[in-house]
């Protein structure tokens, strides 16, 4: 272990949740299903995707932020 890991620690009382490696948590709010993304989901536009999650973001009680990056040589 590196020095910069060295000092961190996890109070039980600090964890939340509990569970097997085996057992899938509930979720933490119930959204309803027209806004849960679906495996083969295909969006017209990428702004059409963008405010699909946009909308199951707030419903699910987060936020999304759409970045892109250039790099050089791509």
């Amino acid at each position: 272990m590196d020095d910069s890991t060295s000092d961190c620690q996890l109070n039980q009382s600090e964890v939340d949740y509990e569970f097997e490696s085996n057992e899938v948590p509930e979720p933490l709010s119930i959204v309803d299903d027209q806004f849960v993304s679906k495996v083969g989901m295909t969006f017209t536009t990428l702004e059409d995707a963008e405010k699909f999650y946009r909308n199951y973001a707030k419903a699910a009680g987060f936020f999304t932020r759409v970045r892109s990056t250039n790099r050089k040589g791509n």
